[in-house]
């Protein structure tokens, strides 16, 4: 038991550490009560109240996740957040931007899918402004030799990489650009200078 806390108190303290360390904020008040059985979020601010004011806690604001570790336990919490926070959705009205809105962490890996088959391309040129992939975008693309047709896909030809949709088409793949003004690209089916390097996954965008 750490010192100068009683049994509640530490199981409580253990509760937010162990939030920090796992989601990169502490519990609320409420969750806290919920925790614990205890009656209202009321009853949660007292032992919280208790943990400030004998050092292990630092309130820094007036919102429900307003607190903060002493420096002597952040520096045994690796408090790295999962990806980046997800605060609902954002309809064209009122803004709901609120810490009251959390949903969680969006992180990349699990979004898309965690190994060492899925890379990045940063985007060049126009060609499939169409399917909302722009010039300096990053295509997330998932490392696979073969794709259905119709999807987007990477490809090389003659040695070069591009970002087309795909249809094969009576032995021969059309490499359709996303963008009336330009012209696709024919291959045969068995021409050596041709490949598939992967499927397109997804965009990320830098505005």
């Amino acid at each position: 038991m750490a010192k100068g806390l009683t049994k509640r108190q530490e199981e409580i303290l253990d509760f937010i550490v162990g939030g920090v360390r796992d989601e990169g904020f502490p519990p609320t008040l409420k969750e806290i009560a919920g925790r614990f059985g205890l009656a209202s979020p009321n009853a949660a601010r007292d032992h919280v109240l208790a943990l400030e004011r004998k050092g292990f806690l630092k309130r820094t604001g007036v919102k429900s996740r307003a607190l903060s570790l002493s420096p002597a336990l952040r520096a045994t919490v690796a408090a790295a957040p999962r990806g980046w926070p997800l605060l609902g959705v954002v309809p064209a009205g009122t803004p709901v931007l609120a810490e009251e809105n959390f949903e969680g962490y969006i992180d990349l890996n699990e979004l898309f899918g965690r190994g060492e088959g899925t890379f990045l391309l940063k985007a060049s040129g126009e060609s499939m402004i169409g399917a909302g992939i722009n010039d300096g975008d990053l295509v997330v693309v998932r490392h696979q030799e073969q794709i259905a047709s119709g999807e987007i896909g990477v490809a090389y030809v003659a040695g070069e990489a591009t970002v087309k949709r795909l249809f094969h088409e009576e032995g021969s793949w059309r490499l359709q650009p996303e963008n009336p003004a330009l012209d696709p690209i024919r291959v045969w089916d068995g021409d050596p200078e041709f490949r598939v390097a992967g499927k397109v996954i997804g965009v990320v965008k830098r505005f």
